[in-house]
């Protein structure tokens, strides 16, 4: 690689991966979030930064519906950019926030049956300084989940006020923490292996992905809790808060090994429309019983000393 400068004032810059700043996330929710779109999202800050800057949250739900309809909507909980430099993560978050926004018929379901309490950038200052997975106070935040310090990590201190808060006037049926992968190709999920009834209720969804997308890889997905990753969000909110479905979404810097993007680089496109799958995905684990019940039978075929249909009716909206 060489570089030619015309004077000592020219500056050449290698991104790792597309940039997706602060004030790109900004502008996204500041053009989302009109009065226009109040009946359908609206924004609020989460917290202050140890710099100072603002930490913003989007609640996203039909708001024109009576209060005692929203009231018994479950929640879906969704964060992204933990780690400042998984910069394609962010391209998947603004996917899923466009479709959760759109007129789509499957966005509607979703406002009408859930509340989305989505968090785009969970590390803003180390977004703004240039950190790759630290945070201002040198932390990585993704391994500061258990009793985080509301000094050190203020982000991941008032997410888990917010969600005991939710959880206390609400059901929360999904958690999903978006990240980016280094070195793993696709799409896919780390999750938690659940016990007893609840076996393989972990899998059904990472399952329905990898038919709606061919960038997501079933294969690639680990539902093995190790020690290492205790600490993270996925492993503390399954714990914590009880909830089978509770994952880390990762998302290759490179591309697929399969399908037409084959051996090609994922484009900015290519990763919003990834965040609109994954809320179509989301659409049918809650409303097409069928589909899951056809997930169910694949994956006793696959582990067929576990079973997964026990219980399933409390997934599906009455």
């Amino acid at each position: 690689f060489e570089c030619t400068f015309k004077n000592d004032e020219d500056e050449v810059y290698l991104a790792h991966c597309y940039p997706y700043t602060y004030s790109d996330c900004c502008e996204l929710l500041q053009k989302l979030c009109t009065n226009e779109t109040k009946d359908k999202i609206r924004k609020t800050v989460l917290c202050k930064t140890l710099a100072g800057n603002d930490c913003e949250m989007v609640i996203i739900t039909n708001f024109l519906s009576r209060p005692e309809e929203i009231a018994l909507r479950r929640a879906v909980i969704l964060t992204s950019r933990v780690h400042p430099g998984e910069s394609n993560a962010s391209y998947l978050m603004h996917g899923t926030l466009e479709y959760l926004v759109s007129e789509d018929e499957g966005a509607r379901y979703l406002r009408d049956n859930f509340v989305f309490k989505v968090i785009p950038m969970l590390n803003p200052d180390g977004v703004i300084v240039g950190n790759y997975r630290c945070s201002l106070s040198g932390l990585d935040l993704n391994r500061n989940w258990q009793g985080p310090s509301m000094k050190q990590c203020p982000e991941n201190f008032a997410t888990k006020v917010m969600m005991r808060k939710t959880q206390d006037s609400r059901d929360i049926l999904f958690y999903c923490d978006y990240h980016g992968h280094s070195r793993a190709k696709n799409l896919f999920m780390y999750g938690c292996s659940n016990q007893k009834a609840d076996r393989l209720k972990e899998r059904i969804y990472p399952l329905l992905f990898s038919k709606n997308s061919e960038n997501f890889s079933f294969n690639g997905c680990n539902f093995q809790v190790q020690k290492a990753r205790e600490s993270t969000a996925r492993v503390v909110m399954w714990r914590e808060f009880n909830l089978i479905n509770s994952f880390t979404l990762e998302t290759t810097f490179c591309g697929p090994t399969d399908g037409r993007y084959q051996d090609c680089h994922f484009t900015q496109t290519i990763l919003k429309d990834c965040g609109r799958l994954f809320c179509r995905t989301l659409l049918d684990y809650a409303s097409n019983e069928p589909k899951v019940r056809e997930a169910i039978r694949e994956l006793e075929t696959m582990f067929p000393s576990q079973k997964a249909e026990e219980g399933l009716s409390q997934h599906f909206l009455p």
